[in-house]
């Protein structure tokens, strides 16, 4: 889970996204105009596309393959929220196409990293760019056990697709900090939306595609630790929480 550790090394024959059976997709909704080279570079690894931004507004909220993008949410609690509202959703309207979370890790980040550098301190600075990976692991493992639900299982049984993750890695991530998150949130059964720079970088590394569970010990001893902070990453949904934190 730490970001500063060295992954190991990736089989030159393993395709992006192999071992964790996630998927990387290219995201474009910030611009219209990306680099040609990077487009390039990233179209082989590229499961689905987030669509580019037309006249200056965001892209749509579907997928290029269709896929119903929603969020985003910032933690457990605004998860929880939306998870109700999507089986809610598919009780009322049968027949509905498959359907993504969407969990920024590097707005994640820069909420916290912003608390933490108000309140100062060497035990502060250690724990900056944590917030956003532990986050995803934990909403990982809440996924998994939402689906195990008696509620879930009932709806997944009438055809209703299964929600999945989606981690987005932009703004403000650069192109390798996009791609140190690829590595750490390619967890099985979700999908990283990278920018086509991050995602050139991504495939540039020889590094493993993803972790094959999530490290929930690691997880839930750094948000042990931002707790003691007075920074809770179950009230980052809160619109109070955001205000206080925006950097």
């Amino acid at each position: 889970m730490n970001t500063l550790s060295p992954l190991p090394t990736r089989p030159l024959e393993l395709p992006c996204g192999a071992a964790a059976e996630a998927e990387l997709w290219l995201d474009r909704r910030r611009t219209s105009r990306e680099p040609a080279a990077a487009l390039a570079d990233a179209a082989p690894a590229v499961h689905d596309t987030l669509p580019p931004a037309v006249d200056g507004a965001p892209g749509g909220d579907r997928s290029a393959r269709g896929v119903l993008v929603v969020g985003p949410v910032h933690g457990p609690a605004g998860y929880r929220r939306l998870m109700r509202t999507l089986l809610s959703a598919a009780e009322a309207i049968p027949g509905a196409g498959p359907v993504v979370v969407e969990y920024p890790v590097a707005t994640v980040d820069a909420l916290v990293n912003a608390r933490l550098d108000r309140i100062g301190g060497w035990e502060a600075k250690a724990m900056l760019d944590r917030a956003g990976i532990a986050g995803a692991h934990l909403l990982h493992d809440a996924l998994r056990r939402d689906l195990n639900s008696p509620d879930w299982a009932r709806a997944l049984d009438r055809g209703v697709p299964a929600p999945r993750l989606l981690w987005s890695t932009r703004p403000p991530a650069g192109p390798d900090r996009g791609a140190e998150y690829a590595e750490r949130c390619l967890l099985p059964g979700t999908a990283v939306a990278l920018s086509p720079e991050a995602l050139s970088a991504f495939t540039r590394r020889a590094a493993v595609t993803g972790p094959a569970t999530p490290d929930l010990a690691e997880a839930r001893r750094v948000a042990g630790i931002l707790d003691w902070f007075g920074i809770h990453l179950d009230a980052l949904d809160s619109p109070a929480a955001r205000g206080r934190t925006s950097p």
